[in-house]
């Protein structure tokens, strides 16, 4: 008993110095952090959300209505322009230095330019790890109430992921249950909320293990090509069914939409990337599938972006003239997370593209006419 007591002692105390070492590093660590995990929480009907009113060690705040940023009120500023810009991680931007470099904030920076007179108040709505179908839920149950009048959607990385993901899965294990939700113990849902110790060696051991799965995968099927493209396919379909659905859902509330080329390191359009550095960072980020096959990838989720906006006549900005190319204007070894270089040429960019054409009357909204 004195030697378990000891032993448990010991191992508490270790556990206590780690937690404040690892806490210490976070908030003064000089690179932004690669996983926030105390900034998500179970939803009911979505599968996570961003905790309310949370701040996540000065790099990450949320305000009390789960946006990044500043508070948002429900209720619209008089005479303001709303504008909400819904996505993924690349919407949340978590890989900028702090909430005012994130692109929808330096979006609302470029629109208030030409007119100070005339305010444009623009909304993070980004979650990070979020698919077009969570985007059309979220909309339903949460976003309509603040009554934009414009939402920018910048969605189909995770969608493509997921897609590339089955490619390497083959088909779908036998259960009766499928997408049912994992049971969490009392202790884990504890550890999770309040450690950070435990949630940076639970994310790094899935990281490394997602690494090296992956690349077995990817190595041992002499099919991935036509495994992958069928997977793209099927995923694109599926993608055309959510999006499909999201616009028409935003234009029975009377929400106008703007749909965003989906932007890479490789470009829109690449089929191919020669760049040896860049392919390393293809196969980091996507370590179950080859660089070209993700870029084919690309493609056809953004011919499927053009193919649905052109059916319901919703603006398509194309993200190619944006000239975010290269390893310049991203995260280090991130093909798709802006750095803060990234975030502000976005940003000033699609500013320029809405207020080529815009309509910026309260009530109307800066949206561009087709």
């Amino acid at each position: 008993m004195l030697a378990l007591t000891a032993a448990g002692m010991a191992v508490g105390l270790v556990s206590v110095l780690g937690e404040v070492a690892v806490r210490y590093r976070e908030r003064h660590r000089t690179d932004v952090p690669g996983t926030m995990p105390f900034l998500f929480y179970r939803h009911a009907r979505l599968r996570f959300a961003l905790v309310r009113g949370m701040d996540y060690f000065g790099w990450v705040h949320v305000d009390s209505e789960g946006f990044r940023g500043p508070e948002v009120r429900v209720e619209r500023s008089p005479g303001a322009v709303r504008i909400i810009t819904v996505g993924s991680s690349t919407t949340l931007d978590g890989a900028v230095t702090n909430d005012a470099r994130a692109w929808p904030a330096r979006l609302q920076y470029w629109l208030n330019q030409p007119r100070p007179d005339q305010r444009v108040e623009v909304i993070n709505a980004g979650v990070s790890g979020y698919t077009m179908v969570d985007q059309l839920i979220r909309l339903q149950v949460e976003l309509y109430r603040y009554r934009p009048d414009l939402l920018i959607l910048y969605e189909g990385h995770n969608d493509l992921f997921g897609a590339l993901g089955a490619g390497v899965g083959g088909p779908a294990s036998m259960t009766d249950t499928p997408g049912e939700t994992p049971s969490v113990a009392p202790w884990t849902h504890w550890l999770t909320r309040h450690s950070l110790l435990y949630n940076k060696i639970v994310l790094r051991w899935q990281a490394v293990r997602s690494q090296e799965t992956g690349a077995r995968s990817t190595s041992a099927s002499a099919l991935s090509s036509e495994r992958f493209r069928t997977a793209i396919t099927r995923g694109a379909e599926q993608f055309e069914h959510d999006l499909s659905g999201f616009l028409a859902l935003a234009r029975s509330l009377g929400i106008r939409v703007v749909v965003l080329e989906i932007p890479n390191v490789s470009g829109p359009g690449a089929l191919e990337e020669r760049n040896p550095i860049v392919r390393d960072m293809w196969r980091t980020a996507v370590p179950f599938a080859p660089p070209d096959i993700v870029l084919y990838g690309y493609l056809c989720f953004n011919q499927v972006i053009k193919k649905v906006t052109d059916r319901f006549s919703v603006r398509l900005v194309p993200t190619a003239p944006f000239g975010l190319l290269g390893t310049e204007w991203y995260a280090a070894g991130d093909p798709i997370h802006f750095n803060d270089r990234g975030a502000d040429r976005m940003a000033r960019e699609l500013s320029e593209a809405l207020l080529a054409s815009h309509v910026s009357t309260p009530g109307h909204g800066v949206a561009p006419e087709r």
